[in-house]
């Protein structure tokens, strides 16, 4: 069985501006991703509906593009998971950390844009059932 990682507010509250470069950089990685893929797929129609269905190098770069994005996207949600933090939403930016409350696993449930570690939550229930930290 795999030991878990626990934090407290405080330490969860210390990882927070570095989980801020993280994330930010996750959530412009799938932007981009999504704009790089529309537009994959704007040409690749184009290309088809014109009778041409090599679109050139153009796909070339974007494919590369795209799966350096990726590289780099599954990288920082490495570094993440490493740290002992749960990625639950990389295109929000919404993480859990692991806690002991009352002698049972709970999340303290973080947000990117949050301002600090304000919520928590069973770990069955997920953002829905977030309570207010006392």
């Amino acid at each position: 069985m795999e030991k878990r990682n626990y934090f407290t507010v405080n330490e969860a509250n210390q990882k927070i501006p570095w989980l801020e470069v993280q994330l930010q950089a996750i959530v412009s990685l799938n932007e981009n991703i999504e704009r790089l893929r529309r537009d994959l797929d704007s040409i690749a129609r184009k290309g088809h509906s014109n009778g041409h269905s090599d679109t050139g190098q153009y796909v070339v770069d974007n494919r590369e593009k795209i799966d350096a994005a990726i590289d780099r996207l599954r990288l920082l949600a490495q570094e993440i998971s490493d740290s002992g933090i749960i990625l639950k939403d990389a295109k929000s930016g919404l993480v859990d950390f692991p806690t002991l409350w009352e002698g049972r696993e709970v999340y303290l449930c973080w947000h990117l844009g949050e301002p600090a570690m304000q919520f928590w939550h069973e770990v069955d229930t997920g953002f829905a059932g977030r309570q207010p930290l006392l």
